[in-house]
């Protein structure tokens, strides 16, 4: 879509008139049609003046907006001064003229694109669908109540640094310095809607977003903002932080990431955002988009964001079975195959319940349910990590998780459980007997050994060996990628998991006690397999 010409968040370019991106990597404002370089400075120093133009010409006409007090909710309203129509668009109620300084007007606003009867047709959609869903037959019930009102908002933009940290321990976190650009943040400034339940209604398409007119008001009431300075200030910083967290935890593909803001050059823009609205009793509410059609529904209930946390265990806990089984099953029929995948399934079962228990943590919060089914678009969020490999601060991708890294743990593992094994297929080669003649089934005690100690490093390990070796690939200017190596502290690999086995090594009798049983248990299931 052609971006509107009176759109005063696109950055323009003075040369072509063209639009301009911000480069995270220069800070600079670069036009994609003719390259002009604009300064951060030079554009945040332009927006002051338009914003100082813009107020002024809203305090000269402001005659032309009349407000209203609810009695009963007690929402503030802005209407066209003509406006014969005292009813609150949120309750019902009659409200009553009220005083009104000007001071929070709007500076920008979305206009509404669909009329009332298209977005009451998708949220009947929405309703027929769901017709089973108490909070559907609640709204349904409340539907003559359903009216549109543009919401006051804040648009974030502008340039933002910090670091992406990650935990591997008690007392000791690896940082990721990062660089990023917000374009179109939204930020709900009226305390009287739940933030998540607005949220689901999002993304708005900025490229309608014009300079606010009162004109925008005929036929459309404006509630006014009523969060404070210091409020507004931290629900900012809470929806930035959130913003990055979703970038930055997709592009580190884990969600154990915690967001550090210490640079920002960002800008907060008052604005009005078009939404159809019907609220009823017991946090039941709906909502859709004024420009998208998008519909959002708050239930009234809590749900547990990680409530299938066992899901992904369970299916990497089958595949291993079925796969050694038939491994198994290959070598020495089919009973053997089944005992062994069973065994085997068993025992990385446990360990990888025992990973997804440890990462899990209960997080409940309000249900809300969205029409379509979408996340809401970061894709204005941009974000890029940044290393010094000793000749200057350079962009990065950063990879924990690989496939290469996945293969090679679990083929570590197999060796470790499997050590009998593999000890006794050259025994049994140098005896110049079949491999099919080792009893595989006889080195079940050796299995559940290791199987045991795995259970207990396995969440210490993974975040040692993961989070604590990144892997860099440095992107050059031409876009492409160049692996790149970074001295690491080894002694992250001895992290919190170690003192789980301090007890084994705790003396020297002890610590002789342990590497006896171990050998005994190695020795004689090796013996027992060729036997």
């Amino acid at each position: 879509m052609e971006k509107q010409v009176n759109n005063p968040l696109v950055i323009r370019c003075k040369s072509c008139g063209g639009d301009q991106q911000f480069d995270i990597v220069k800070q600079q404002y670069i036009c994609t049609h003719c390259g002009t370089v604009t300064e951060m400075d030079s554009q945040k120093a332009e927006f002051k003046n338009w914003r100082q133009l813009h107020f002024q010409t809203m305090q000269q006409n402001i005659g032309l907006a009349r407000t209203f007090a609810c009695p009963q909710c007690g929402a503030h309203t802005l209407a066209a001064a003509d406006d014969a129509s005292t009813i609150c668009p949120f309750c019902q109620s009659t409200m009553v003229d009220a005083s009104f300084d000007g001071a929070s007007l709007p500076e920008v606003i979305i206009p509404f694109k669909i009329t009332q009867k298209e977005a009451e047709d998708k949220l009947k959609s929405w309703l027929a669908a769901n017709s089973g869903n108490p909070a559907a037959q609640a709204i349904e019930k409340n539907l003559h109540r359903f009216t549109g009102c543009y919401l006051p908002y804040h648009i974030v933009r502008g340039a933002i640094g910090g670091d992406m940290s990650l935990t591997i321990q008690s007392g000791e976190a690896m940082n990721y310095p990062f660089k990023g650009y917000l374009s179109h943040t939204a930020v709900n400034a009226s305390k009287d809607w739940n933030n998540l339940f607005l949220d689901g209604i999002e993304p708005f398409d900025f490229d309608d977003t014009r300079a606010f007119d009162y004109r925008y008001l005929n036929g459309q009431k404006a509630k006014i903002q009523n969060v404070d300075t210091l409020g507004l200030e931290n629900r900012i910083a809470k929806e930035t932080q959130n913003e990055l967290y979703d970038n930055l935890s997709k592009k580190v593909r884990t969600k154990e990431v915690a967001v550090l803001m210490h640079d920002q050059n960002t800008e907060s823009i008052a604005a009005l955002l078009p939404v159809y609205l019907v609220q009823c009793k017991d946090g039941i509410a709906a909502a859709v988009n004024g420009q998208t059609g998008k519909v959002s529904v708050a239930t009234g209930k809590k749900k547990n964001l990680t409530g299938h946390w066992w899901l992904w265990p369970m299916i990497a806990t089958l595949a291993v079975a079925a796969i050694s089984g038939i491994i198994g099953g290959l070598h020495s029929g089919l009973n053997n195959g089944l005992s062994i995948g069973a065994m085997v399934g068993t025992v990385f079962g446990l360990v990888f319940f025992t990973i997804a228990h440890n990462r899990h943590r209960d997080e409940f919060v309000d249900e809300i349910i969205t029409e379509p089914k979408t996340e809401k678009s970061h894709n204005d969020t941009r974000t890029e990590f940044f290393a010094d490999f000793g000749k200057g601060t350079v962009p990065v991708r950063i990879k924990f998780f690989t496939v290469g890294r996945i293969i090679k743990t679990v083929l570590i593992t197999l060796a470790v459980i499997f050590l009998p094994v593999l000890i006794a297929i050259p025994i049994q080669l140098l005896r110049g007997l079949p491999f099919s003649d080792i009893k595989i089934g006889y080195g079940a005690a050796w299995y559940i050994i290791p199987g045991f100690f795995a259970i207990l490093s396995a969440g210490g390990l993974a975040k040692a060996m993961m989070y604590g070796f990144p892997l860099y690939e440095e992107i050059l200017p031409d876009g492409t990628t160049k692996k790149r190596k970074v001295s690491t502290n080894r002694k992250r690999l001895k992290p919190e998991f170690l003192d789980n086995f301090k007890i084994l090594f705790a003396s020297k009798k002890s610590s002789c006690l342990t590497i006896g049983i171990i050998l005994f248990l190695l020795i004689g299931s090796v013996a027992a397999m060729v036997s």
